[in-house]
């Protein structure tokens, strides 16, 4: 399994669009073939800082939804406004 957690910030004033950008960008992850787990939260003690987890069945799973045209255009039109981010990688071996 291949993990990523971490967090983007945002200004204020970016918060209503980011947030729909967020909906949309989970519902489409979600469906990517090797999808395990995806979502985002807000900080509930930074403001307009969302905090993600993605969790892929393999690093090939992973490599193949960051070039999706849905990720591409999550990237083109957040990527600009962030005003802070944090990201840790891990790997995973299933029980079983």
């Amino acid at each position: 399994m291949h993990i990523i957690a971490g967090s983007l910030s945002f200004a204020p004033e970016d918060r209503e669009d980011v947030i729909a950008s967020l909906l949309e960008i989970t519902q489409l992850s979600k469906k990517d073939p090797g999808c395990v787990e995806y979502w985002w939260a807000e900080d509930l003690e930074q403001p307009n800082t969302f905090r993600f987890f993605e969790c892929w069945e393999t690093q090939e799973h992973f490599d193949a939804h960051i070039v999706m045209p849905h990720e591409v255009a999550f990237g083109d039109r957040n990527l600009s406004r962030i005003t802070g981010a944090t990201a840790t990688m891990f790997s995973a071996i299933p029980e079983g």
